[in-house]
């Protein structure tokens, strides 16, 4: 009773000041700036809401008169019930799909078996005219609904993806054709501040033209979609899927689609992300699952780092005595209240929110209207209650509760809210630390983040210019710093705000292959250890490994040594594994112990496996600290270099000084590009040393 009467009470409160953050009409218009949705002022939004279809069988028969004019007022009816009560539950976003019972032809027979995919994946009997007509009559109709109930629209194209796509397959010509009829009307042009369009739904393998794996093909399956959509004029947020049922987007980091408005979709189930109630209890510690489902995260979602992301299907309730069902990947699930995971909110539930409001810039939709809402007493009693009976440990009342708390933070303002000098005066200027330390092979954006005299805050990231000092070590493309090798530099930002005023700052990137930011630490390649970023304290469980992972492996042989340096004395037996494929079982090397040292030094010229092999260098996929258990490492730095006295490299070194460097006497000019054959007058560097050319 308390809480109903204080959030009565805040409501009247902001009845009578006008205080209301959220439910400005017409919708603010939305676009993308870096890693944010913002609105045209440039503050931050993150929304949050639910997905429906249109489909009878999926809104549990509530409407009556099938697929056809009578049906789709029903259905239209309907659906105005679902947004008033969703308005009331503090939605902001719906995500509509263009159900294909609507847009196939019932007198088309069809292939029931098309490209070895049934049901929604099969198009054999999609109707290009049946989607003419009913964006006309049910889908645009259901945008102009939920917008004037205050929420932002999601469109979806109908069915699913087949379980193998192949750029320029029949399902992509299919997905062109779909986008193109949409992002040519008028009026969803006139709404590109407030529809959205998510190219896909779950794709699960994409390969390259030739049926090969390829890690471009993902771009070059929706870049062309995209190309589409923005020729025929739809200028709005576009959200772009990802491989593995829309749960991989690796590929992006290094090929992301081109285009200046856009953010990835991503679905995230229980067990999902090495995150379940069971792994929470394997942990015993809430924190370290929390922590854990961020790294894991960002290991298959890195573009969270550069582009606003919306989670599209969500939801979970715990186990319930009864009958379980099979899930869309065909896996018998053990039967819960009625969603397609089975979690509770005080394990799995906490661990999504603590990954949600670490990033800050996810948005979300629950799979369906019935994960948030009773639609029983919504439809029959006008009642807007939780589904599940109000479960606590459930979807529906956690999500309630997330909605309200997030209602009034991260919030649109009116496109013609007055702007005053305080608001347009930026003061000061801070970088995001993803540009300060990067993993080498990988690329970062930078994010900068403007503070105006009125206090609030701006990404300022697209209206910035960057300029990098010279080195080898990194390159600076579009905002995106590529990390090469080991090396820092100075990176200089510059903004000039609405009124001309110019700030300037500065910080120092370094691309390492050792990056002490948490996202980048694997804590469990054996037993459960815990990091701290803070002090950069690795502290393995028993007899466990933990460090850096390069999946794909990446090259390490342009140097001679690894130097890891501690704060202080370790008393856990540590020493450094190095291996070259993704399983520590398998043969590596393993360095002395650190003993008393708080130095240690690896040649990996000399380095052999236990097996007495060479250690592969150019392949190297894990390095990692081992412990007994007894004790936390505290390092200091870690990095490779060529110098003998174990110093950092500089950019006057020679970045490679193998022996078949030695032997061959490669030279390199003082930027440490290699030079085949030196003809201009200068200093040059060969095997360390200086050398003039006269």
């Amino acid at each position: 009773m308390r809480r109903l009467f204080l959030t009565t009470t805040l409501a009247l409160m902001g009845i009578l000041t006008g205080a209301w953050a959220q439910g400005v009409k017409p919708l603010p218009s939305l676009h993308v700036e870096g890693r944010w949705l913002v609105d045209k002022h440039g503050n931050h939004v993150v929304l949050h809401g639910v997905m429906d279809t249109p489909n009878n069988y999926f809104n549990n028969h509530y409407w009556e008169g099938g697929y056809t004019d009578e049906g789709r007022q029903n259905c239209l009816d309907y659906f105005e019930t679902l947004f008033t009560a969703m308005e009331k539950a503090k939605c902001t976003v719906f995500r509509l799909h263009l159900d294909p019972a609507w847009t196939n032809d019932p007198n088309v027979t069809g292939d029931p078996d098309v490209e070895g995919k049934a049901g929604e994946a099969n198009i054999s009997r999609f109707s290009l005219s049946r989607l003419r007509t009913y964006l006309n009559s049910l889908y645009v109709p259901l945008m102009q609904k939920a917008m004037d109930h205050g929420m932002y629209v999601v469109v979806r194209p109908p069915g699913v993806c087949p379980h193998n796509l192949q750029v320029g397959d029949y399902y992509q010509d299919y997905l062109k054709t779909v986008w193109r009829t949409v992002a040519s009307r008028l009026d969803i042009k006139k709404w590109a501040g407030q529809v959205s369009l998510e190219l896909a739904n779950e794709p699960v393998v994409v390969k390259n033209a030739e049926g090969q794996d390829d890690p471009k093909a993902l771009h070059d399956y929706f870049q062309p979609v995209v190309d589409i959509i923005r020729e025929k004029g739809f200028t709005g947020i576009l959200w772009i899927p990802g491989t593995g049922w829309q749960a991989n987007y690796v590929s992006y980091a290094t090929y992301p689609i081109q285009d200046n408005n856009f953010g990835y979709a991503v679905h995230d189930y229980t067990g999902w992300y090495g995150c379940s109630d069971e792994s929470v209890d394997a942990d015993g510690n809430i924190e370290t699952s929390k922590q854990k489902v961020i790294n894991q995260f960002h290991n298959q979602v890195p573009v969270v780092d550069t582009n606003p992301i919306i989670i599209t299907e969500f939801d979970w309730s715990p186990k319930k005595p009864g009958t379980g069902h099979t899930n869309e990947h065909g896996q018998y699930v053990e039967s819960n209240y009625g969603t397609w995971s089975t979690g509770s909110t005080s394990k799995w539930g906490v661990c999504y929110k603590a990954m949600v409001d670490h990033y800050q810039n996810i948005s979300m939709t629950l799979s369906s209207t019935a994960c948030l809402l009773d639609l029983d007493e919504l439809v029959y009693n006008d009642n807007v209650t939780a589904a599940f009976g109000g479960l606590e440990e459930a979807c529906g009342k956690t999500c309630m509760d997330w909605y309200a708390a997030y209602y009034n933070v991260d919030y649109p303002h009116a496109d013609d809210e007055k702007q005053t000098p305080e608001s347009q005066t930026a003061v000061s200027l801070s970088i995001n630390d993803l540009s300060k330390e990067l993993m080498i092979g990988s690329s970062g954006s930078v994010k900068v983040i403007a503070t105006f005299q009125d206090g609030h805050e701006r990404d300022v990231t697209n209206l910035v210019t960057l300029a990098l000092e010279q080195t080898d070590a990194m390159t600076l493309e579009k905002g995106w710093i590529n990390a090469l090798k080991e090396g820092s530099a100075q990176l200089t930002v510059t903004y000039t705000d609405p009124l001309g005023n110019k700030l300037q700052q500065t910080c120092t990137v370094r691309s390492t292959y050792f990056p002490f930011a948490a996202r980048y630490i694997t804590t469990n390649f054996y037993g459960e250890g815990s990091y701290s970023e803070l002090n950069r304290r690795f502290y393995p469980s028993q007899w466990g490994q933990m460090g850096w992972q390069y999946s794909n492996g990446i090259d390490m042989s342009d140097y001679r040594y690894l130097v890891v340096k501690l704060k202080q004395v370790q008393n856990a037996a540590a020493h450094v594994n190095i291996f070259t494929s993704n399983s520590i079982w398998s043969d590596g090397f393993q360095s002395l112990d650190f003993g008393s040292n708080k130095q240690l030094v690896i040649d990996l010229q000399s380095a052999k496996t236990k097996n007495g092999a060479v250690l592969d260098t150019e392949n190297v996929h894990i390095v990692s600290f081992w412990t007994n258990g007894n004790g936390p490492l505290y390092v200091e730095d870690m990095y490779l270099t060529n110098n003998s006295d174990y110093s950092p490299m500089t950019a006057v070194r020679a970045p490679k000084l193998s022996e078949r460097s030695y032997r061959q006497g490669v030279v390199y000019d003082l930027q440490g590009r290699r030079v085949s054959r030196p003809q201009a007058k200068g200093l040059y560097l060969r095997n360390g040393k200086k050398m003039i050319i006269n």
